[in-house]
């Protein structure tokens, strides 16, 4: 049996890990949901790891107290006398919880000798009856290989922005169904939960809604986050997977839309299993007409905006970006593509306050960190960016420490303390080992002057052509993306013939004539 029991909201899962790394560090058996076995029902293993630990840490969010499931394993071990409360944020417990001793960890960064940790584990041995040796610095946990610093896209989004406000309008469900569809839709808000070295959530999602949707088939909500945890997990699935992913999302999709023609997760489901590079046009006009028939669905709302980000119409974007009620959908991913847009769209003021906010209420969290990192490198603030980079404190502990290393380079070298070709040849010789970082050393060699490279670089993404041929991605035109070449640090390409040549041979050129649009470069 586990010592302790974690309960937390899906957004806050970095956090969750870091507070189970501190306690097995101590010496505790811990469980959380990531152990789930996919084999059994999983309100059967909650209740059975949840009555078997001795104590029960519930991190309060607001997105944990807004969650059904977080509050009934709340009030279960309070009523057993197991309950041991730490907050997270400024947000307002539930009651009677705000009535019981809560340790305050807003700006707690891992450290497990920290004061507001001391009351956790003081509480945790006391409940045990096993008290463990404090333990001392940070800790911790296996790298991420992913640390490329944009182009994400629209990819992180898809799980987030929406299903905060999925209860809707839907039939009449059992208890159980419904904490399997809050919990479902729980794990596609996970902070990255379409990132292709990290395919757990998604995984996790699918079985608890498959669940739903057996339990419930009339939900449309069921079968529309069954749809979207297809559509996500096919995004960073092997690509012999993908079709018989995209087969079930399909389907599933199909299921909702004829429960309810404007179900807004399979909607945006089919338009992300549907292509978007060579396809703009036709891909815009789908997004526009799922969208008129939810007009302020956030997920809706950011694939018509990651549509326009690829394009280069950054204004656009921006525009129903900031649609979006970001104090109601306080998710990592939803802010940095905010962030993206209004950085683009040359918003500097705009950029610098959400980065600000974003990194207040995430500090470590990844996707905001190299966010902030790309943000000051390429908007004339290297040194401050080595500042952020050097910091343990403030690092995540999934930072690559090749993708940090040649960032701390490329600082440098914008700083005027190294020189450019050192800072180059570091972003190359990181980018053999990781050539998932294509578009983010690209950016980094046009920053620093070598634009030749930077198209040899493309050459090999979008073409297969040169000594970087090996860089096309494994899927084709399926996993190329266009939005980061109109991001800032490429603006030095945009002039050039060799860049309208590019333009003209991916097909954009032919888009922008076609739509009688123009990318935000043009109309500087």
């Amino acid at each position: 049996m586990p010592d302790v029991f974690l309960s937390y909201a899906r957004p806050r899962m970095d956090d969750a890990m870091r507070i189970a790394d501190c306690l097995r560090s101590a010496g505790y058996s811990v469980w959380y949901d990531e152990s789930l076995p996919a084999h059994r029902a999983y309100s059967d293993v909650i209740a059975e790891q949840l009555d078997a630990a001795s104590a029960v840490v519930v991190l309060w969010s607001a997105e944990a107290a807004q969650s059904q499931w977080v509050r009934s394993e709340a009030n279960r071990a309070r009523e057993s006398g197991r309950l041991v409360q730490l907050r997270l944020d400024a947000s307002r417990l539930p009651m009677p919880f705000d009535q019981i001793q809560c340790a305050d960890l807003q700006n707690w960064r891992g450290n497990c000798a920290a004061a507001g940790w001391k009351t956790i584990a003081a509480s945790v041995a006391a409940l045990t009856g096993n008290p463990r040796p404090y333990i001392s610095g940070t800790v911790v946990r296996r790298p991420d290989r992913r640390g490329i610093l944009v182009g994400a896209s629209a990819a992180v989004m898809m799980g987030v922005g929406g299903f905060a406000i999925w209860r809707g309008r839907q039939p009449s469900m059992s208890p159980e169904a419904e904490l399997l569809l809050q919990k479902g839709m729980d794990a596609l808000q996970a902070n990255d939960a379409l990132d292709a070295e990290d395919e757990g959530s998604t995984a996790q999602a699918i079985a608890l809604l498959t669940d739903a949707t057996r339990l419930a088939p009339n939900s449309e909500q069921a079968w529309g986050g069954l749809a979207l945890a297809y559509a996500a997990r096919r995004r960073s699935a092997p690509v012999d997977q993908r079709p018989g992913l995209e087969a079930r999302g399909r389907t599933a999709a199909r299921t909702a839309l004829g429960l309810n023609a404007s179900e807004p997760r399979s909607l945006a489901a089919l338009r992300i299993m549907s292509p978007v590079y060579r396809n703009w046009m036709s891909a815009e006009r789908e997004a526009r007409r799922a969208l008129s028939r939810n007009p302020n669905f956030p997920i809706l709302l950011f694939v018509l905006s990651d549509v326009l980000g690829s394009v280069g119409r950054w204004r656009d974007a921006t525009a129903l970006s900031n649609r979006l009620d970001r104090t109601k959908f306080l998710l990592p991913g939803a802010e940095r593509k905010a962030i993206i847009n209004l950085w683009s769209a040359g918003d500097l003021q705009g950029a610098d306050e959400a980065i600000k906010a974003a990194v207040e209420r995430w500090p470590k969290q990844r996707q905001i960190w190299r966010t902030q990192v790309a943000y000051l490198l390429y908007s004339g603030r290297p040194t401050e960016a080595l500042v952020v980079l050097n910091d343990p404190q403030q690092r995540p502990l999934e930072a690559v420490q090749g993708m940090v290393g040649a960032a701390i380079e490329t600082a440098r070298a914008l700083a005027g303390s190294l020189r450019r070709e050192d800072a180059i040849r570091t972003n190359l010789a990181f980018l053999k080992e990781d050539p998932g970082a294509t578009l983010a050393v690209a950016q980094a060699c046009t920053a620093l002057g070598e634009s030749a490279g930077a198209f040899d670089l493309l050459d090999g993404y979008y073409f297969a052509e040169g000594e970087w041929a090996s860089l096309a991605p494994a899927g084709g035109d399926q996993d190329r993306q266009t939005s980061p070449l109109f991001h800032p640090p490429m603006r030095d390409l945009w002039t050039t013939d060799r860049f309208a040549a590019l333009m003209r041979r991916i097909g954009l050129a032919a888009y922008w004539r076609q739509s009688g649009s123009r990318p935000d470069y043009m109309q500087q």
